[in-house]
């Protein structure tokens, strides 16, 4: 019986995922159908796990990827920007670069004294819903902590507060780019477009859709430059607000609730 070996191909933004087979497919039928509606469904996936990986995407690309229009005579829809065509054809190249390497490296482990050594390595990954991509513009240092100001793609600004140490392990310095890293759970919605809190981070975006549990909801804002940012409140919350989908909203995180990743 004849070893061979499989794998996947993913293209990362530093511990990010960013590209792979799936994300692909999705990006190539929403050219083929103009929808991420129809996209989602060729695929046999569900509309909102659609939706979650196209936001992850557009955090971390570096230019929106998708173009959406509404209304009109002909309705809505959407399309790929040229910077996403240029991403899938990119990936293509790699994809083929990479089944070449797996064929030939098959060949070798089946030879007279081929022999397989399978190793596992570990990938931290992580579960918060917000990862936005900046680039340094302010580091202000304390005595222990350190403040950090990023500027998004847009024009938002978002300030992390790390320690010194974190400063020197990351290498941080003035034109670094990063990843603002925070939880959807650290972040407060209010309606109320002139409500100043003591937040440093106060970010002003429209609501896209509002994904509804059995006690909390997930509300998706874009922001500007195609980049999104996930809250997670009550249902309670939500009705008391009287958030709905297509209003603008303002959003409200901590500095302290905000960290920062290469």
């Amino acid at each position: 019986m004849k070893n061979s070996i499989d794998g996947r191909l993913w293209l990362r933004k530093s511990e990010h995922s960013f590209l792979g087979k799936g994300r692909i497919e999705l990006l190539e039928q929403i050219e083929r159908t103009g929808s991420i509606s129809k996209a989602a469904k060729a695929m046999k996936m569900a509309y909102k796990a659609a939706w979650d990986s196209l936001d992850a995407m557009n955090n971390l690309a570096e230019e929106p990827l998708v173009d959406k229009s509404t209304g009109g005579r002909g309705g809505g829809g959407t399309k790929l920007t040229p910077y996403a065509k240029q991403l899938i054809e990119t990936y293509k190249v790699i994809h083929e670069e990479h089944e070449r390497f797996l064929n030939n490296l098959s060949l070798r482990i089946n030879g007279e004294n081929g022999h397989l050594r399978m190793i596992e390595s570990m990938n931290m990954r992580v579960s918060a819903r917000n990862q936005l991509l900046g680039r340094v513009v302010m580091i202000h240092k304390g005595g222990v902590n350190s403040e950090v100001v990023l500027k998004l793609l847009g024009g938002d600004s978002i300030t992390a507060i790390v320690t010194n140490e974190s400063i020197g392990l990351l290498d941080l310095r003035i034109d670094t780019d990063v990843y603002a890293i925070f939880k959807s759970g650290a972040v407060m919605l209010s309606p109320d477009l002139s409500l100043q809190l003591s937040s440093r981070n106060r970010l002003v975006g429209k609501v896209l859709r509002i994904s509804s549990g059995g006690v909390n909801s997930e509300v998706i804002l874009e922001l500007k430059g195609a980049n999104t940012l996930c809250a997670t409140i009550t249902n309670e919350s939500l009705e008391e607000l009287g958030i709905q989908k297509g209003m603008e909203v303002v959003a409200f995180c901590k500095a302290s609730s905000v960290i920062l990743g290469l």
